[in-house]
């Protein structure tokens, strides 16, 4: 009888066994899709949508995203992926929220909006290639970090000062449109225009449009909706309502000075010195008249240095007189505007203020 050699035997069925055994462990692979081709089919922005007091998910589709945004990125053979960029930049991400078909990511804060020197990519690395996909960066909303002066009449340069001011579009001051001088990524020069008492200041580029956190205009106000506190009035030949609501310049009230010839209107600081040598240039009111005419501004009882100014009927008029145009006095003391025609007239006083 022929001898069975126990040793051939059992290697033979060894070397089937792990045969049978990675045979198998190649077709779960397959099954659980490892094999399929990397590939990029469609970024969505994740978020929700009220509906009838629920949170529905919305997926919407796109290929521009916004930094610090969450995207679902969709495709095939995302399993081992390792780097995710976008305009080459790298972004973090939680290994977790990733399959073999979907990535969850946030756009970084460091991510560059997208324009010809950027790569305008979305890429990805896995341990079986890399495959990229068109994908643009959004710009940014504008951000206002300062203005410089804080203060001026029309004409006045002033230096707008922040970030992201790439492909500015316009720059208003509330709703007036501004000349602009000069402009870069962080700077603004812009010219101020007729008719601005007090506003904020919005840029508006590509990304969206800011406002100023302070608003442009009085340094001191002495009467805006009400009289500065501590001032007193006096005046002669006529009477004033600090509350009137028929005409008005801005807000809700303004003055309204009842004259007589030659009246004057007098109002005078009762608090705290008013430096105007150090502190100020000038003083800013707006006047509207009934009748068109004259009237004189004075500032302490020199009315010999005072400004005669033409006033219009039924038409506010912006003025800004330099104090060296009224004696270059060195405080403030009191405030007179004086009928200057020789006849009665009903003034409207708004926006009295320094700059």
């Amino acid at each position: 009888m022929k001898k069975i050699n126990i040793k051939k035997v059992l290697g033979s069925l060894l070397l089937m066994t792990v045969i049978s055994f990675t045979a198998a462990s190649c077709s779960d692979d397959d099954a659980k899709g490892t094999s399929d081709a990397l590939s990029i089919e469609s970024v969505s922005l994740t978020g929700y949508n009220v509906v009838n007091g629920e949170n529905i998910p919305k997926d919407s589709i796109t290929t521009t995203g916004s930094i610090g945004n969450m995207y679902i990125i969709r495709g095939n053979g995302f399993l081992n992926t390792q780097k995710i960029y976008f305009n080459e930049v790298e972004a973090t991400f939680n290994p977790t929220l990733i399959t073999n078909n979907i990535i969850f990511v946030q756009i970084p804060e460091s991510v560059p909006f997208s324009n010809d020197n950027t790569s305008n990519k979305l890429r990805i690395v896995t341990l079986n290639g890399s495959v990229q996909y068109d994908f643009m960066i959004g710009q940014p909303g504008p951000r206002i970090t300062s203005f410089d002066p804080v203060a001026g009449g029309e004409g006045t340069i002033v230096t707008i000062k922040g970030t992201l001011f790439d492909n500015l579009q316009a720059v208003r001051f509330d709703d007036i449109p501004a000349t602009i001088i000069s402009a870069t990524t962080t700077e603004i020069k812009v010219e101020v225009p007729e008719g601005v008492v007090q506003s904020y200041i919005f840029v508006e580029t590509t990304g969206g449009i800011t406002r100023s956190a302070g608003q442009f205009g009085f340094k001191f106000i002495v009467y805006d909706e009400a009289l500065a506190p501590g001032w007193w009035v006096g005046g002669w030949g006529g009477t004033q309502e600090f509350d009137n609501t028929e005409v008005v310049r801005r807000g809700t009230f303004a003055i309204k000075r009842t004259t007589d010839a030659w009246s004057g209107f007098q109002i005078g600081n009762g608090g705290a010195t008013i430096d105007l040598a150090n502190d100020y240039t000038a003083i800013k009111v707006s006047i509207q008249a009934t009748t068109t005419g004259k009237v004189l501004l004075a500032i302490n009882g020199n009315y010999d240095g005072g400004k005669t100014l033409d006033v219009v009927a039924g038409e506010w008029i912006d003025f800004t007189i330099p104090f060296s145009e009224l004696g270059s006095p060195a405080t403030l003391n009191e405030i007179v505007i004086q009928e200057f025609s020789g006849a009665g007239n009903v003034l409207y006083i708004d926006d009295l203020g320094l700059i």
